[in-house]
């Protein structure tokens, strides 16, 4: 994504791209994750997503944008929480049981 481009001006936020499987947090914290993206031709126009709870819904490309979701890495807070950089995920620290 290009910080400078016309649509992030605007709006002065980070726009994420819906991504197939990727988990994103809403403002209130609910998660939705991105089911399909559904495109006509090759321009994508909808966006299915799937709450925590299993209820699906399609918005417009445009809807998704409106959502103001950004991207939920459990992965990086884990790591914050820990107060480390390592990307090696959930493998215990040396000496931990």
């Amino acid at each position: 994504m290009n910080l400078l481009d016309k649509e992030h001006r605007k709006t002065g936020r980070l726009i994420h791209q819906p991504i197939p499987g990727y988990w994103y947090t809403s403002v209130v914290g609910q998660l939705q994750q991105v089911r399909v993206v559904l495109h006509e031709g090759q321009q994508p126009r909808r966006v299915v997503l799937e709450n925590i709870n299993g209820r699906r819904k399609t918005v417009s490309l445009d809807g998704w944008y409106r959502l103001d979701l950004t991207l939920h890495s459990p992965g990086n807070d884990r790591r914050r929480r820990r107060g480390t950089n390592d990307p090696g995920g959930d493998t215990p620290e040396p000496g931990a049981r």
